[in-house]
């Protein structure tokens, strides 16, 4: 339970446990409003309780310690017995073949042609047998700190990849022997990641048949150098330079990727002397003062220890993978694997379920890079469609591509159900929600709606007026199960599609000439296909009659929630759905787990909620928070992010819902800054197992259509000022009510009778911190 604390901290404990209760806080009628703020968050204390902490190295990838900068990343782990190993990895280094000449390179596929490539590995090897280890990874200050004690003698190490620069750094001071370990560079070859799995069946001899040059490793001066020459003609450098000191070493390490070998040196050397030319302090400050103001954005503490450790193990990791001016997150972010049949970015569940959480974490900016490519690379959306008189008005995605999005769909594809004619409107729902949650006009009117538009042409053209009067779907793919006409996975896009486009218009006054086009097709959309017995269907004539890990068919319940739980009469087809689906568990996976515990939220069942979630934690997450089918798959974890958020807030449906699925064993809860639809900060605290204090920060003029969950008759709610705040009570039984505000508006809801409990992180015992890592 949350309480003020009184108690003197002991010496042990002041690290996290004891500097951390609710705040509780008096305010006199009519007097100044304090405004919750993460600057009231303890952040360094706080985090500290977070760190992945191990008391024994593995040779394990999945329980490495990750650190990375949006396009550099590392992962540090044990290499056989008695050494270390710190992979390299850079996210835009790809095979690059697919834009040569068909008459130099006959095309294979995405897979192969623009594959990710593994770049490889240092490893650290001490004289001695290994006999004590121990490392740290702060998520704070993104730092691995540790220590190795072997037969001969003790290696002290800290490493990080420098947040803003394209720096790694790894150095050591050593006692004995040690002083003088081995450090070695194995490159790894640069070929496909797929040909090493199971999957390597489907390569084509013209990949086989062209393999890329052997790596050249020399040293040139004090530098260096690794130089991998592409068959594409792309050329990419790791390069180092180690600076020893009496009893310390210190290694600099980059990697370059550019058009030819010259270059590309050129450029990894510069970088080098750019970073020794650097203080090392002030180097090390800039790294961590990036950090320092990347988790401020928003604050969040959930009553179960683990989980809270997890989600903020997922905010370090995602800032890793990416940045405002990088790349699309692919599967294995800058971590890449020289075995895994995933080296590509797959736009059928992973790339939407990696982008679904940040808005309302309030870091909206990290999914830039994803609208941006979007736009972009619209040229290769429209030659995606096969045929040429659609392409005039429409664009489409196909299952997987490279960071250019260029997949042709042909029809043809659904004889091996991959026919997905709707990956690209899925993505489109998130890109809208980033549009609404962060006032972006100008994007949503020029950028998302023309896009749309285009996604929902593609149906247009594939549309069949059937002898019922309704439009139908011909047979497409339903990811992962089976194609289908009229598949759910499809109409649930679609028809969220068409009721976007018309309230788009109807919004901003667009006078839009395909307004009565829509009008007709979402008027006649035949049904979402049904069974009595089982709920929603694949599509028409398709059962669910095997497990399935995908959610697919259940769109139209989460994310869209265009059939949901506020509507009464749906509510059994929605039980059925769900419960029908996860009764057949053979083959479901972590991200099946996140999709059921986002659809229980949504039904206001926290507790079920909760135990999908606790499944997908001990069951499927590793202990650095990666996850993995057959190879690293970034997305599942990330989706478990936004299950927790909607745990704790929802703003689908024009309406913002204040701990609507909390679990009844969390009676403290709080969060602040979580962003919503409307351009909405929103703060919250729950105490004693109610809500007790909202705070709501408005963006954008609109209506604030709040379901408070408190008791209207008891409720305050005033300005900063300290001024009442007009209101009008909607529905008393949840609380429900609307204020009218403009942009800058502040105000504060709290119980008349007791004082404002402000947000604050949950008290942990000693032995609940640091779950992640291997202890």
């Amino acid at each position: 339970m949350i309480q003020p604390n009184t108690k003197k901290p002991s010496v042990s404990s002041v690290l996290y446990a004891t500097v951390i209760g609710f705040c509780l806080s008096v305010s006199a009628v009519g007097a100044q409003q304090h405004k919750v703020s993460t600057k009231d968050i303890p952040w360094k204390t706080y985090m500290a309780g977070h760190d992945m902490v191990w008391n024994r190295i593995t040779d394990d990838y999945y329980a490495g310690a990750i650190m990375g900068n949006g396009l550099l990343g590392t992962n540090f782990y044990k290499s056989g017995e008695n050494a270390y190993r710190l992979n390299i990895g850079r996210v835009d280094i790809t095979e690059g073949r697919g834009e040569m000449p068909d008459d130099i390179y006959p095309k294979t596929s995405i897979l192969y042609d623009e594959a990710r490539l593994p770049v490889g590995y240092f490893t650290l090897t001490p004289h001695g047998a290994v006999e004590a280890e121990n490392m740290r990874l702060s998520l704070y200050d993104a730092v691995t700190a540790g220590h190795i004690r072997t037969a001969k003698g003790a290696i002290d190490f800290t490493t990080y990849v420098h947040a803003q620069k394209n720096y790694i750094l790894f150095e050591t001071k050593a006692q004995g022997d040690e002083k003088d370990y081995t450090w070695t560079w194995i490159p790894l070859q640069a070929i496909s990641p797929r040909l090493n799995t199971g999957s390597k069946g489907d390569a084509k001899e013209s990949y086989t048949a062209n393999p890329n040059p052997e790596v050249t490793v020399k040293k040139e001066g004090n530098y260096h150098l690794s130089i991998q020459k592409l068959f594409s003609g792309k050329v990419y450098v790791v390069a180092w330079r180690e600076i020893k000191s009496g009893d310390k070493r210190r290694f600099v390490i980059t990697v370059s990727q550019e058009k030819d070998s010259l270059q590309a040196v050129t450029t990894a050397k510069k970088t080098i002397d750019e970073c020794l030319a650097t203080r090392k302090n002030a180097l090390e400050n800039s790294h961590k003062d990036w950090w320092h103001a990347y988790y401020p954005a928003s604050f969040v503490s959930f009553g179960d220890s683990k989980m809270e450790s997890f989600y903020w193990a997922q905010q370090y990791k995602f800032a890793c993978a990416t940045r405002k001016d990088k790349y699309i997150v692919d599967l294995q972010g800058p971590w890449p694997r020289e075995n895994t049949p995933w080296p590509a970015v797959w736009l059928n569940l992973n790339i939407q379920l990696t982008y679904s959480w940040q808005n309302t974490a309030n870091r909206p900016e990290l999914t830039e890079p994803l609208w941006n490519s979007l736009n972009d690379n619209l040229q290769n959306l429209i030659d995606n469609v096969h045929e040429p008189a659609w392409q005039t008005d429409a664009a489409v995605l196909g299952r997987a591509s490279s960071y250019n999005l260029k997949r042709r769909l042909d029809p043809e594809l659904a004889l091996v159900n991959q026919y997905e004619t709707g990956n690209l409107t899925w993505i489109l729902f998130y890109y809208l929600q980033y549009c609404s949650c962060n006032n972006k006009t100008d994007e949503l009117l020029n950028r998302f709606y023309p896009l749309l538009k285009r996604s929902i042409a593609y149906y247009s053209h594939l549309r069949i007026k059937e002898a019922d009067g309704k439009y139908h779907l011909p047979l497409t793919a339903s990811p992962e199960y089976k194609p289908a006409e009229d598949c759910n996975y499809d109409l649930s896009l679609l028809r969220w599609g068409l009721n976007t486009l018309l309230s788009v218009n109807e919004k901003y006054q667009l006078n839009e000439p395909l307004k009565a086009h829509w009008q007709d097709f979402l008027e006649n959309l035949t049904p979402y296909p049904e069974d009595t017995e089982q709920g929603f269907m694949i599509g028409r004539d398709v059962k669910l009659e095997s497990s399935h890990r995908h959610y697919s068919h259940l769109l139209m319940i989460y994310p869209l929630y265009s059939v949901n739980w506020e509507q009464t009469d749906q509510q059994e087809t929605i039980r059925k759905s769900i419960a029908h689906w996860m009764s057949m568990p053979a083959y479901l996976q972590g991200y099946s787990y996140t999709g059921s515990a986002a659809m229980y939220a949504s039904m206001g069942d926290g507790e079920k909620a909760f135990v999908q979630l606790q499944t997908l934690i001990n069951k499927y997450i590793q202990p650095n928070t990666l996850y993995r089918e057959s190879g690293p798959v970034i997305e599942t974890p990330l989706a478990a992010v936004a299950s927790l958020q909607d745990l704790y807030l929802q703003s689908w449906g024009d309406k913002i819902r204040i701990f609507p699925a909390v679990p009844e064993a969390w009676q403290e809860s709080s969060f602040i800054n979580f962003r919503t639809e409307g351009a909405f900060l929103v703060s919250a605290t729950r105490y004693a197992g109610k809500t007790v204090f909202i705070q709501i920060e408005s963006e954008a003029d609109g209506l604030c259509r709040l379901q408070t969950g408190m008791d209207t008759g008891e409720i305050d709610v005033r300005n900063l000022s300290g001024k009442t705040v007009a209101y009008e009570v909607k529905d008393t039984a949840k609380g429900l009510i609307e204020i009218e505000t403009h942009a800058g508006d502040i105000f504060q809801i709290s119980c008349k009778a007791q004082p404002a409990v402000y947000p604050a992180p949950v008290r942990r015992s000693e032995e609940a911190v640091n779950p992640f890592g291997i202890r």
